[in-house]
Order: C-alpha cells, then structure tokens, then sequence
C-alpha cells in the first residue's frame, strides 16, 4: 500500500474495509510500498476487515471494492429482516427468500 489507510468504523454489526490506495504507484517502483503488504494482511485478519489495494488512476479494484460492500450490504439488510420478523431466526424454514439471499452465494 502507498497511500493512506482508510477504516470505515461504526457499531460492532459494522462491517470493515481496508482501502489502501495509489497502487498503481507500484508498478513503476515497488520501493515506493509505504507499508508491507503481510504487515497488513495480518491485521485486516486480527480487526476481521476486507483488504483491497486500489488505484483511482488505473481502476484497479474498485469495481471489486464496491461489489464487496453492496453484497454485504445485501446480506446484512435480508439478515436484519429475517430476525427482526420473527424475533430470531427459524432454520427449519430453508424455503424462506431471506434464508435463501442471506445465506447462500
């Protein structure tokens, strides 16, 4: 990563992204990496947050970047549906269309 860190932060249902930016930086000089790359997959792993490595210039990632927060979005809202409507969550009813979305890819 060459760029800044960003860390989107909220409750603790929050979901957590690691955006480091300017890659394309790299593929002229990789001395230019401001941070190692395992330095920061080991604490996306330990925060239990998305890493991408992007570039505004070239668009490398971002459309992936985006596709990753809109499913999770996805999958977090079908979630809070289904346990908001019965209290919890019943898992005899696989026939369910919320079941369905938020728990199979």
């Amino acid at each position: 990563m060459v760029g800044p860190v960003s860390v989107l932060l909220g409750d603790q249902n929050c979901r957590i992204y690691l955006c480091g930016t300017k890659s394309d930086l790299l593929e002229e000089d990789r001395r230019r990496r401001g941070v190692d790359f395992h330095d920061v997959q080991d604490y996306a792993d330990e925060i239990k947050a998305e890493l991408f490595e992007t570039s505004s210039k070239t668009g490398q990632s971002v459309d992936e970047l985006f596709q990753k927060v809109a499913e999770d979005y996805v999958r977090f809202t079908a979630f809070q549906l289904m346990t908001e409507e019965k209290g919890g969550i019943d898992l005899s009813q696989r026939s369910s269309p919320y079941f369905y979305s938020c728990c199979h890819h």
